[in-house]
């Protein structure tokens, strides 16, 4: 379904804040990107209201887009893109407590399991400690499990079982519960230089716990998916352009995962 006015106006807003361009050619149009855009901005913004972070945009290239520029929603998956300008844009988030801790948000974010496929998270969350040197290195994907991850279905009606399924294993899949070296207990690395970030976890539960997941859908979820996701901590967020206590859980969740940062 196309993107409802409310969030449309939501959208254009954020982007207009933090000095973006809003207009109508700013958007992305298909209804799924659309989503995962609006998804983004309004993390972004929940990011901004807490205070403790100072928000950015930022292309391709590693630079802050200059006042009036487009946000580069991508067009389709892929990985963490080459250091250079022509590819989609990220927001940044720096820790007012900690100028160290530097994290970004994508849409659209390829990440390697453990099997050594590809998983595409909608919108996800990851340090630029693992991020920036993917992208020196001429782009390359991130392994391991994000910090946040959401999954965006578009769709309306009841979402069944088997979506929860596909979800969770990709979660399966990405979750390093047995570190991928000798010693290298960490939630995410990278290969270029091998730079490995956050806390392992022996149990997949202990790893989605500590983090922020969840499907975000237009409709709701079947009492098989409600059941699956909540016992392995997968959020459920539907109706999600109707129903405000969705956005309001998902947002507390988020908001809840950055302020203990430093325990993922």
């Amino acid at each position: 379904m196309a993107l409802p006015k409310r969030q449309v106006a939501e959208l254009r807003a954020v982007l207009r804040r933090f000095s973006a361009q809003f207009g109508a050619a700013a958007l992305p149009t298909a209804a799924g990107r659309a989503l995962e855009a609006w998804l983004t901005m309004r993390l972004a913004h929940v990011a901004y209201r807490t205070g403790r972070w100072r928000v950015a945009f930022v292309g391709s290239d590693g630079r802050t887009l200059r006042p009036g520029a487009a946000y580069a929603f991508p067009a389709g998956q892929g990985g963490i893109p080459a250091k250079r300008s022509g590819g989609p844009s990220h927001v940044r988030l720096v820790s007012l407590d900690d100028r160290r801790v530097r994290l970004e948000l994508h849409a659209g974010l390829q990440w390697l399991g453990r099997s050594g496929a590809t998983h595409e998270c909608d919108v996800s969350l990851l340090p630029s400690r693992i991020a920036e040197p993917l992208r020196r290195a001429g782009g390359g994907r991130p392994r391991g499990l994000p910090i946040a991850a959401y999954e965006c279905k578009d769709r309306q009606g009841s979402g069944q079982t088997d979506e929860m399924r596909q979800t969770l294993a990709r979660l399966f899949d990405m979750a390093l519960v047995t570190m991928p070296y000798p010693d290298w207990g960490c939630r995410m690395f990278e290969s270029e230089t091998h730079r490995r970030w956050g806390r392992h976890r022996s149990r997949y539960l202990d790893f989605f716990a500590t983090g922020a997941f969840g499907v975000v859908r237009a409709g709701t979820f079947s009492s098989g998916g409600r059941t699956l996701g909540r016992h392995h901590a997968i959020g459920r967020y539907g109706s999600i352009y109707k129903d405000p206590r969705s956005i309001a859980a998902l947002e507390k969740a988020f908001r809840e995962t950055l302020e203990r940062i430093d325990a993922i």
